[in-house]
């Protein structure tokens, strides 16, 4: 006999041996199998371990190593219901295996949690949740959840949310949404609070816009701001300037510059600090072209500033450092009016100064403030005692404004005096001239 028949030979037999080994094998998987099996069905648990650890002992005949013991007891346990010895089979798996074991647990909780008994439901998908963690599946985990609450209806809605927050799932955070907002009325609301869930420029936005044509303002703001949208704040800044309430207005416009300056987007700064001028707020202007680098509008905007605020030598002096010589001009050829103007207006300023704080009430959905009504009560009075020292400096206001004769000073000027309530009650906020006759004014028009 050849060689290479000897070798062919050999080399069947090896494969015969080979394929013996393996159907034996196979045979003691199969029996292992199946002794298990009948294992779940004893009710006596001594001899219920008794005959599965004679299963163990054929799997490891069979050739199995234990981890994949794990994984085919953990399965049987499963498909029996009996999630904690599952979860303790897997437990002892390859790493991979361990995690699609948990996962599959986890999955087997949530159909208890939702098979009928509200009582076992929290604690069910507690036990999934920790499930879905321990197998990396955390994400995934809570969306199947929050599709189970989602198919109650709307009942379930509340933490279908929940979880689809945990979840990341905001397609169907924004379907709820929709839902809602498609309802109307108060439901709208709903959905607002759905879009701020998803904690998303758009989300925000979206919420943000919601609230705002709803006129809820304070809360349009919250949203704007929590997802850093310039133009929405800008929106509701410029609502608060058209309601006199510049302070509050230039805080936001404050807010705005920073997120520009943080985009290093200098051309959005200066038209920012363009609209700051148009509003009268040129201090803030001043502030938000230096941001943009351009020194030498901050120069000017600031000698506006001070001279809007009758600051008359420090605008004198910025102007100087512009070279401005018009307004320096301006300034000289206006002396005695501007000095009458300053008077003016300290006079108002102490006498609001001097008026009653009060505990200012905020409101939460539009943002405006308002007194109590004993609050109200105390400045009634106290602009009822100072009604004709109110009048005759807003008088005088109007008088010494009219001698100006330069209408770029008229127009800085006008923005100082349109603050006070009074004025914008008594006088022509354009003109600056008289248009309600001291017989006609009331307590209520010479609020500071």
């Amino acid at each position: 006999m050849g060689s290479t028949t000897i070798r062919n030979v050999l080399t069947v037999s090896i494969v015969m041996l080979m394929i013996c080994t393996a159907s034996a094998q196979n045979k003691e998987v199969d029996k292992g199998k199946a002794i298990l099996a009948k294992a779940m069905d004893q009710k006596d648990r001594s001899k219920q371990q008794e005959m599965i650890n004679e299963a163990r002992a054929d799997f490891q005949k069979g050739g199995l190593k234990p981890q994949e013991v794990g994984v085919i007891l953990g399965d049987t346990y499963l498909d029996k219901g009996d999630l904690v010895n599952a979860a303790n089979s897997y437990s002892t798996s390859s790493k991979e295996d361990k995690k699609a074991g948990f996962k599959k647990v986890a999955d087997a909780y949530v159909e208890t949690a939702f098979g009928g008994d509200a009582k076992a439901e929290t604690k069910a998908i507690n036990k999934a949740m920790d499930y879905y963690k321990k197998a990396d599946a955390l994400k995934e985990g809570a969306r199947n959840i929050g599709d189970k609450y989602y198919a109650k209806g709307e009942e379930g809605y509340g933490k279908a949310l929940d979880y689809y927050v945990i979840g990341g799932a905001d397609v169907k955070l924004e379907e709820i949404a929709k839902e809602y907002f498609g309802k109307g009325d108060a439901n709208e609301d709903k959905a607002a609070e759905v879009y701020l869930r998803m904690k998303t420029p758009e989300g925000y936005q979206k919420a943000g816009d919601i609230y705002y044509n709803r006129k809820e303002y304070g809360k349009a703001n919250d949203a704007y701001q929590a997802g850093s949208l310039a133009e929405g704040m800008k929106k509701y800044a410029d609502y608060l300037y058209s309601q006199s309430r510049n302070d509050e207005a230039d805080n936001i416009y404050v807010k705005i510059a920073a997120i520009y300056a943080t985009k290093k987007d200098d051309g959005a700064l200066e038209k920012l600090a363009n609209e700051s001028q148009a509003k009268g707020s040129y201090g803030l202007a001043a502030r938000i072209y230096d941001k943009a680098g351009n020194t030498n509008m901050s120069e000017k905007s600031s000698g506006y500033a001070s001279l809007i605020e009758l600051n008359l030598d420090s605008a004198r002096i910025f102007f100087t450092d512009v070279s401005d010589q018009a307004m320096i001009k301006a300034m000289d050829d206006n002396a005695k009016g501007l000095s009458a103007l300053k008077d003016l207006a300290d006079n108002l300023d102490a006498l609001k100064r001097a008026a009653p704080s009060g505990n200012p009430i905020i409101d939460s959905i539009t943002g405006a403030t308002s007194l109590s009504a004993k609050d109200q009560k105390d400045e009634e009075e106290y602009y009822k005692s100072i009604l004709g020292q109110v009048i005759t400096n807003v008088n005088g206001i109007a008088s010494n404004f009219g001698k100006l004769t330069n209408p770029e000073l008229k127009k800085y000027l006008r923005f100082r005096f349109i603050r006070y309530t009074a004025v914008r009650n008594i006088l022509e906020t354009q003109t600056m001239t008289v248009k309600k006759q001291k017989a006609d004014i009331k307590v209520k028009d010479v609020i500071l």
